[in-house]
């Protein structure tokens, strides 16, 4: 999905340079305080996410993280602005996705020593690059048409730009 993916690389790369959690030396608070803005992210999306059947199952492990440290998480907000299936498909490309660059995380702490829980950046362990194959090929099925590619674009940067507010009200961004 080119169309997703030229949408999207702006505001991918400004989340992906400026996270804490990314930082050479980011450590078990990172990880707590960007766990928390992404249970309220993850939560405020469900409702548009669920009938997609996509995005959906990464709070369970979230959760144990949090647990695990005591942690608080954020309180949820509102969710996405549009009842399209297309918008929706184009957020939970935003959310499969992460899971990607979830293991890219993981790598990069274990490596720091960081050994809190870690649950969450595990994803779908070995499977998750296959699952995002599978996630890509249903995309291609279901979106189609011109309007439909357009409207999952739009739901994929109104996706990153909520979650980069989130981020901003959070602390975790300039």
């Amino acid at each position: 999905m080119h169309a997703l993916r030229d949408a999207t690389r702006s505001l991918h790369h400004l989340l992906d340079s400026q996270l804490p959690l990314a930082r050479p030396d980011a450590g078990v608070a990172d990880y707590l305080s960007h766990l928390r803005v992404l249970r309220g992210w993850l939560l405020a999306l469900a409702p548009l996410l669920q009938p997609t059947g996509w995005g959906q199952g990464y709070l369970q492990a979230l959760d144990a993280d949090l647990a695990q440290a005591g942690a608080v998480a954020a309180p949820v907000t509102a969710a996405a602005p549009a009842d399209d299936p297309a918008f929706a498909l184009g957020v939970a490309y935003v959310v499969e996705g992460s899971q990607l660059g979830g293991q890219v995380l993981l790598r990069r702490l274990r490596q720091s020593g960081v050994d809190h829980g870690l649950r969450y950046l595990q994803g779908r362990g070995e499977a998750t690059g296959a699952h995002w194959g599978a996630f890509l090929k249903a995309l291609r099925a279901r979106l189609t048409q011109p309007a439909e590619i357009a409207a999952a674009c739009r739901g994929a940067c109104w996706a990153f730009e909520d979650l980069l507010a989130r981020m901003r009200r959070a602390g975790l961004l300039a």
